[in-house]
């Protein structure tokens, strides 16, 4: 039986009269209402770490911000200059948590607890190579967990050019949908933001 993203990602691509180098989107708003009461999940593996990078640099942020996201057209913290995004990862209420293998970076979650009324994961990601065998899920638990410390609801999103199982990862997670819309997304492929071969299950806006 088709997943609801793959009848989702079905649908948009009958999707008409989008503007030219748009790209038709379908996104998903979820929320945890009390992100501290899901289950620990013990490490997939030995050597695994998540560290939080306090005032990380530019280079660093975009080392895993294009790294992670490539593959799934991020483009629009590509497109801000250094000074506007040093705002943003500089702000003491984001926290940027990377997630290590053995020493090396195997992906990392934005969370951001700039609200009063909820928290958000900004952005969630593995990098390539580390995608499957379980990291993304003991990743997910682990983001719930660190919410979880401010006792209120969590909230995320996820659209159809996320991973095909980024939706019922956090379905599974006790995540609920409570909006979801469809948009038109400028495919950073056709200027240059992003290699044209990247997001090789999305094909190129016309």
């Amino acid at each position: 039986m088709a997943t609801t993203y793959e009848l989702e990602w079905e649908r948009q691509k009958t999707r008409q009269n989008l503007p030219a180098g748009y790209l038709p989107v379908h996104r998903w708003y979820l929320r945890l209402d009390e992100p501290g009461e899901v289950a620990s999940r013990s490490a997939p593996r030995e050597g695994l770490s998540l560290i939080r990078a306090h005032d990380p640099s530019i280079q660093f942020y975009r080392y895993l911000y294009h790294t992670a996201g490539e593959e799934f057209i991020w483009g629009d913290r590509r497109r801000m200059g250094d000074d506007e995004l040093a705002l943003i990862i500089g702000n003491n209420d984001i926290h940027i948590m990377v997630l290590y293998d053995r020493g090396t970076p195997a992906g990392f979650f934005e969370m951001n607890f700039t609200s009063a009324q909820e928290s958000k994961i900004n952005y969630f990601a593995l990098l390539p190579g580390f995608i499957g065998g379980g990291l993304g899920s003991y990743m997910l638990t682990e983001a719930i967990i660190y919410a979880g410390q401010r006792k209120l609801p969590l909230i995320l999103d996820t659209c159809t050019l996320d991973h095909s199982s980024a939706l019922e990862n956090y379905r599974k997670r006790g995540f609920v949908v409570y909006y979801e819309q469809d948009e038109e997304y400028p495919d950073p492929r056709l200027d240059g933001t992003i290699r044209k071969d990247a997001g090789r299950h999305v094909p190129l806006a016309k």
